[in-house]
């Protein structure tokens, strides 16, 4: 999931402090409701550290699961080793349904990794959530494409009509 809408940065704000709008919190909450109401819980959510995420982590961990635990992890920030991202997703056996929390590039970047499409450009609107099944056993496609929710639309469960390329 990416983070929803925050407060620009500014001389006054420095960007890892932004915080969500009432605008993004609100579009959290329905994103996360219905989420919620689409299947198995999550119940483990990896947030980037930064604030904006976090916020919307606490948000979508609230609606999934009352067991549901939040760790953070700079692996999600932006520029951050993909890699090592996949094997910290991979190492997460145990929790089975795992929700991560951050920012575009990187979980676009991910997303394409794990479905085998690096060439692709893969971008998760604002608030937005993907959700692949893992195959850790195939290194070239370690994933499956079920479904993508964006804010104010209904969800997505064709990967070419939810990510078009041009």
């Amino acid at each position: 999931m990416r983070h929803a809408e925050a407060v620009e940065a500014s001389d006054t704000l420095q960007d890892e402090w932004r915080y969500l709008t009432e605008k993004g919190r609100a579009a959290a909450e329905k994103v996360s409701s219905k989420i919620a109401g689409y299947g198995p819980k999550t119940r483990l959510t990896i947030t980037s550290p930064l604030t904006r995420a976090v916020q919307t982590a606490e948000i979508a961990a609230a609606k999934a699961c009352r067991k549901n635990v939040i760790v953070s992890s700079e692996l999600l920030l932006p520029g951050a080793d993909i890699s090592e991202l996949v094997e910290q997703i991979n190492g997460c056996k145990d929790a089975k349904r795992v929700m991560l929390v951050g920012h575009e590039p990187q979980l676009g970047l991910l997303v394409a990794a794990l479905l085998g499409r690096e060439n692709d450009t893969i971008a998760l609107k604002k608030g937005a959530c993907v959700t692949l099944k893992l195959d850790p056993g195939t290194d070239d496609k370690p994933a499956s494409f079920l479904w993508y929710l964006v804010p104010g639309k209904n969800r997505i469960t064709a990967f070419k009509k939810a990510f078009p390329q041009k």
